[in-house]
């Protein structure tokens, strides 16, 4: 070790137990050793750097890099990788580059992964539901042409991401959503009985079960995404709530009759199934992120129990069915949701191990100039 260092190390033993010691100064010295070829000399010049707690990560990053560097030119592999290991835990997302990096410690770098093997997410956001009619079913003879009116419900959950690689994720995610729907009677069409107009709002609670493939990008400040899958639907609850029936007798009479709330839990099937189809973006914020995401949900099940479409649940005829002129039509339901989350990646820096998945990989290749 040269008398210089010996003078530093001095000095800045001194320093750390001081107040207000700054790592900058010791980390421009290592640099000019480095530059200088004198390389023994640093691990004991950046130790304190490491070691002290106000040392931020890009300045770690820095120390374990050039140590990184230094031993491989000392030809001391293991002290190398060891100390690449150490500056992805201060940064998981560091990725060498050739254009920066020495090409001996980007060809290191392939070595590693930072990659989170599960990133569980949580969300929360607002919703609203389409019901298309599969058949229709009227007390009245004639074909009735409704107009659907759309109603805000909310949903919340959490999921994680089974990452294969840094850009393709096998997702999986369990919601809790309350949906809702309203029809009413398309003015100027077909009404009930010729002139009679119906309102219905329908409210649910559901358990949704999505499961799907993602692509999202893997650098930037702001990462777009997008996905598609499958998911299982399990209806928990259904009320039918603001029933309006007005009854207009060709005579000029207008009559009309309201309803309570009525429990159409028994009328619906209990497992439903959709398509799942969305996108978003991610925004970095330190190791995490916030996310807003936008999802359609194309409902491929019938929700309507044909055998119990016009009986009350413990039996006998129900007796909304004359009072309102309505029976339960055979629909699927669509729903449009927008959310806002939050994901924490559990970063594992690592040595590589051979994957199953390794064919997803891109294969990386230094660029070289032509």
């Amino acid at each position: 070790m040269s008398w210089r260092i010996l003078i530093f190390l001095v000095t800045l033993n001194h320093l750390v137990f001081a107040q207000g010691f700054d790592p900058e100064p010791v980390l421009l010295q290592a640099g000019e050793e480095f530059n200088a070829g004198r390389y023994y000399g640093l691990p004991a010049l950046l130790k304190p750097v490491i070691e002290n707690s106000k040392t931020t990560n890009e300045q770690l990053v820095r120390a374990y890099l050039l140590l990184t560097q230094a031993y491989l030119i000392l030809d001391d592999p293991a002290a190398a990788e060891d100390s690449y290991l150490k500056l992805l835990k201060a940064d998981p997302e560091y990725v060498a580059n050739p254009a920066r990096d020495p090409i001996d410690v980007y060809y290191l770098s392939k070595k590693f992964t930072s990659t989170p093997i599960i990133t569980p997410h949580i969300r929360a956001g607002f919703n609203t539901s389409v019901p298309r009619i599969i058949h229709e079913l009227t007390v009245s003879g004639t074909a009735i042409d409704t107009r659907n009116v759309l109603k805000i419900g909310v949903q919340l959950g959490m999921g994680f991401d089974l990452n294969l690689t840094n850009k393709i994720s096998i997702c999986a995610e369990g919601n809790y959503a309350n949906k809702a729907f309203k029809r009413n009677t398309a003015k100027g069409s077909n009404k009930y009985f010729g002139a009679d107009n119906l309102s219905t709002v329908e409210r649910q609670n559901w358990f949704d079960v999505p499961l799907y493939i993602k692509y999202s990008a893997d650098s930037g400040k702001i990462r777009p995404f997008g996905y598609a899958g499958f998911a299982f639907n399990f209806l928990f609850s259904s009320r039918g709530n603001n029933w309006e029936f007005r009854n207009e007798s060709s005579d000029g009479n207008v009559r009309e009759a309201t309803g309570p709330a009525e429990q159409l839990t028994y009328k619906r099937n209990f497992l439903n199934r959709s398509l799942v189809l969305g996108g978003g973006a991610k925004y970095k914020v330190g190791k995490n992120f916030l996310y807003a995401d936008l999802r359609y949900m194309v409902g491929l099940s019938n929700l309507t129990r044909e055998e119990n479409i016009y009986y009350l649940k413990e039996g006998g005829f129900d007796p909304s069915v004359v009072k309102f002129a309505e029976v339960s039509d055979f629909f699927r339901l669509d729903n449009l949701s927008v959310s806002i989350g939050f994901i924490r990646p559990i970063y594992n820096p690592r040595k590589k191990s051979k994957s199953p998945f390794e064919f997803l990989k891109r294969k990386h290749t230094v660029p070289t100039d032509n």
